[in-house]
């Protein structure tokens, strides 16, 4: 009989086994499925404000800039358009030619257009194939729920390699030390609500180069059509080497003018996970 009932207990522990890893599994499983339905083909037209504020050198060299551009975005299935106002262009017609009279001179229009490369402007109409490639380069550490003010989300935990961050092989060369950590949080269904990328590193070129480098970025999602949008994106650099130092600190907002978002989406648009929340999770 105690035989039977230890079997039992076994039993039981294991199923409980089995059910956990099982639950672990759900959440990157759900946005799996979840990113594979949004294919990006709903027309969509918004506008992107990217502003900034730029610290390069110390002490008496320290100097300070801060930009913004807003950029008209349109796909409606033949392409990404990209349209600067007038009034962006006349701005950095400016900056260029300041920059002759003076190489010293600020350029933050310039450069807060010049942060924007095209791919970037494409994931953030349709992020959905970028994240599920990202999410392939890391590993997968596991998930813990988490009440939302709207409902219950999950948090999933990666761990991030070098090549998830830096594609350059030959750069790769140059790192020593590295350490990356990604969060993203999910709703019942799998879809994104909010991530969090931070990484630092070191390294060494030649003898005489040494480098430091570390990045935070928290990146807010909405389901649009069947597009998954980044609506607003905060981050933070810091770069330290033999030659440069500089700190930027950004953001990254989308006002959408086409589709409206749907109202069964509005958990996406108002949860927010707060460090106090992630901290208790």
């Amino acid at each position: 009989m105690l035989r039977i009932k230890n079997s039992l207990t076994l039993l039981v522990l294991i199923g409980t086994m089995l059910c956990s890893s099982t639950s672990l599994a759900d959440g990157l499983t759900d946005l799996q499925q979840a990113l594979e339905s949004l294919k990006g083909t709903t027309p969509i037209s918004a506008t992107l404000t990217n502003t900034f504020t730029e610290k390069r050198g110390e002490g008496k060299d320290l100097k300070e800039q801060q930009g913004s551009a807003d950029i008209l975005l349109n796909d409606n299935g033949q392409g990404l358009q990209i349209t600067y106002s007038k009034a962006i262009l006349d701005a950095m017609d400016e900056e260029a030619r300041q920059k002759l009279e003076d190489e010293d001179v600020p350029t933050p229009t310039q450069d807060a257009v010049n942060n924007l490369e095209a791919s970037e402007l494409k994931t953030t109409l349709s992020a959905a194939g970028n994240l599920q490639r990202f999410i392939q380069k890391a590993t997968f550490q596991g998930e813990k729920e988490q009440q939302c003010e709207n409902g219950q989300i999950r948090e999933l935990n990666f761990d991030l390699p070098l090549e998830a961050v830096i594609s350059n092989k030959k750069v790769r060369g140059y790192v020593n030390d590295f350490d990356g950590q990604y969060q993203i949080w999910i709703d019942k269904k799998g879809f994104p609500l909010k991530s969090r990328l931070s990484f630092s590193g070191s390294g060494r070129a030649f003898i005489f180069f040494s480098m430091q480098a570390q990045t935070h970025a928290t990146t807010y999602y909405q389901v649009a059509g069947n597009r998954l949008v980044i609506l607003d994106r905060e981050y933070h650099r810091a770069y330290d080497s033999s030659w440069d130092t500089s700190e930027t600190q950004g953001r990254e907002s989308l006002v959408l003018h086409q589709p409206q978002i749907s109202t069964d989406s509005t958990l996406v648009a108002q949860c927010n996970v707060t460090d106090q929340q992630r901290s208790q999770g």
